[in-house]
C-alpha cells in the first residue's frame, strides 16, 4: 500500500514477548524545531500514522486514494491471529522505517515514545517546507490541512491549527500527552514496489519512494497506529516530532539501540527481533494464556496443513552485530499435541504423543537452507511435563549448516514444518537458542 503522511505500508507477511501496557507516565514535551531533550537515552524522532478509522479515511481517501491509511493487521512481522484479530493492543502497533540503522531485527522490539512540540523536520534535520499543499512538493506526501482541516479526531477534538510561519509545520502536542510504548509489527519501506492491483497504481505497477521512511540517524522515523497518534497530537497534523528510546517490552527498562534477543525466540510471545509466520495453517493464535508451557508462559497454537508450517525469523540479522545463531550449540523448544478429536485419523498428532515435525534453519533473505533437516520423529525428547508437553533440544550440528553454503552466523530463520499426510495440531512454547 502507498503511504503519504500517516499511511501504512508493509513489505509482505501474513508479531514480542509479554503484553506491555499501552501507556505509562505523562510525557508531553515542548521546544522548537524538534530538537533537544535527548538526555536519559532519549533520541530525536518523527512519526506518521496508519490504521485510521473510517471517519478519517472518508475525509482524505478521495484525494489520496482508496485505502490510503492502510491497516494494522497482516504487517511484515506477522503479528495477526487468524481472521485478522490483533493479539496486542492497537496502541502498540508500529512500523519501523527500513532506512533506520536499527531496522535489522526490529520485529517485536519496543520503544517508549513521547510527543515533542515543535517544527517538523525532514530527513536532513531541517524544518520541512509545505509547497503547493505537499511536503517538499512531494505528491505522495500531502499536507492534510490543505485537503480538509475540519476533521475531528475520534474524541471530537478540532484541529488546533498550524502556527508555523513561512510554509513549514509546527505540531502542537496535547498537554499532558502520555509516553506510549510501541511494538514494531510492520515495516515502512523507503522504496516501495506496488502492483497495478493496488489503489491508484498505474497499469503495470509502480516503484515509489516513500520519503518519510527514508529516515536517517538524525531523524528516526516510525509509522505508529492512529490510536497512538491521536493520544499525542491531533491527527490532522499527519506528522509529529517525538523523542524515543529502546526499552524492554514488559519492564520498560532501557535497552541498547538495535537490541535483539539472541537466547530466546519465543517465550509468551515472540521475543524482540523475532517475527511469527504461520503458513498453510488454520486456527493460528500468537499467544494463548490457557495453553501454558511448563515454564508457566503462554504458548502459540495452530493446526498445520500437510506441507505447512510455522516460522520465526529475525530480518536482516545475518548482518554483523546481530547473528543470533552464531556460536549456537542447539535449539530447544517445548511442544505438545493440541488435537481435540479422539479419531486416530483426524490428525497426525494424537494426544499424549510427541508431534512429528521437520525442523529447518535457513537464511531467509537468500533462501539458502542448512543442508540437513532433522525431525522430532528421529530425535528423542530430553524432558516431558504434565499436559502432554515434550521438550526437544536439537544440536545445531544436526542441521549441517556449514555444508550448504551458509554458516550458523548466516541463519535468520527457524521453522517447524508438517510433512505428514494429515494436519498437525500443536502448541509450541519456550523456543531457545542454546550456547
Amino acid at each position: 500500500m502507498l503511504r503519504a503522511a500517516g499511511q501504512a505500508t508493509t513489505d509482505g507477511g501474513s508479531t514480542a514477548a509479554g503484553t506491555a501496557n499501552g501507556t505509562s507516565t505523562a510525557g508531553s514535551t515542548s521546544g522548537s524545531d524538534g530538537g533537544g531533550g535527548e538526555g536519559g537515552g532519549w533520541k530525536r524522532g518523527r512519526i506518521t500514522y496508519y490504521g485510521a478509522p473510517k471517519s478519517v479515511a472518508a475525509a482524505y481517501d478521495p484525494s489520496r486514494g482508496e485505502g490510503s491509511f492502510g491497516i494494522l493487521a497482516y504487517g511484515s512481522c506477522g503479528y495477526t491471529n487468524e481472521g485478522g484479530a490483533l493479539p496486542f493492543p492497537r496502541t502498540q502497533y508500529a512500523a519501523s522505517a527500513d532506512g533506520s540503522p536499527d531496522f535489522p531485527g526490529s520485529c517485536g522490539r519496543c520503544y517508549d515514545i513521547r510527543c515533542k512540540t515543535g517544527r517538523v523536520l525532514n530527513n536532513q534535520g531541517q524544518p520541512i517546507q509545505i509547497t503547493n499543499g505537499f511536503y517538499e512538493g512531494d505528491k505522495f506526501r500531502p499536507y492534510l490541512p490543505a485537503i480538509n482541516p475540519n476533521v475531528p479526531d475520534t474524541k471530537g477534538r478540532a484541529f488546533p491549527g498550524n502556527p508555523a510561519p513561512n510554509g513549514s509545520q509546527t505540531t502542537r502536542c496535547y498537554a499532558g500527552s502520555p509516553t506510549i510504548r510501541i511494538r514494531i509489527a510492520d515495516s515502512c519501506p523507503c522504496t516501495q514496489v506496488l502492483k497495478d492491483s493496488a489503489p491508484g497504481v498505474a497499469a503495470g505497477g509502480e516503484t515509489r519512494t516513500q520519503t518519510w521512511c527514508c529516515s536517517t540517524q538524525d531523524v528516526r522515523h516510525f509509522d505508529v497506529s492512529y490510536d497512538t497518534f491521536e493520544q499525542l497530537a491531533h491527527p490532522v497534523y499527519g506528522v509529529a516530532m517525538i523523542e524515543y528510546r529502546t526499552v524492554d517490552c514488559d519492564s520498560g527498562a532501557a535497552l541498547p539501540e538495535g537490541y535483539i534477543d539472541k537466547s530466546t525466540i519465543y517465550s509468551g510471545g515472540p521475543r524482540p527481533g523475532w517475527s511469527w509466520f504461520p503458513y498453510s495453517s488454520s486456527n493460528f493464535t500468537l499467544i494463548i494464556p490457557g495453553a501454558a508451557t511448563p515454564a508457566g508462559t503462554p504458548s502459540t497454537c495452530l493446526s498445520i496443513s500437510p506441507g505447512g508450517g510455522l516460522s520465526f525469523k529475525c530480518r536482516e540479522c545475518y548482518k554483523a552485530g546481530f547473528q543470533p545463531f552464531a556460536g549456537a550449540s542447539a535449539i530447544s523448544f517445548w511442544i505438545r499435541s493440541n488435537t481435540q478429536s479422539s479419531d486416530p485419523f483426524a490428525s497426525s498428532t494424537p494426544p499424549g504423543q510427541a508431534p512429528g515435525l521437520k525442523l529447518i534453519l535457513q537464511k531467509q533473505e537468500s533462501g539458502n537452507y542448512c543442508a540437513s533437516e532433522p525431525t522430532t520423529n528421529t530425535t528423542a525428547p530430553v524432558a516431558t511435563a504434565a499436559g502432554g508437553w515434550f521438550q526437544f533440544s536439537v544440536p545445531t550440528s544436526a542441521f549441517n549448516c556449514g555444508g550448504s553454503g551458509i554458516t550458523l552466523a548466516d541463519v535468520t530463520q527457524f521453522e517447524l514444518q508438517n510433512k505428514n499426510e494429515r494436519n498437525a495440531d500443536v502448541c509450541i512454547g519456550e523456543i531457545k537458542i542454546v550456547r
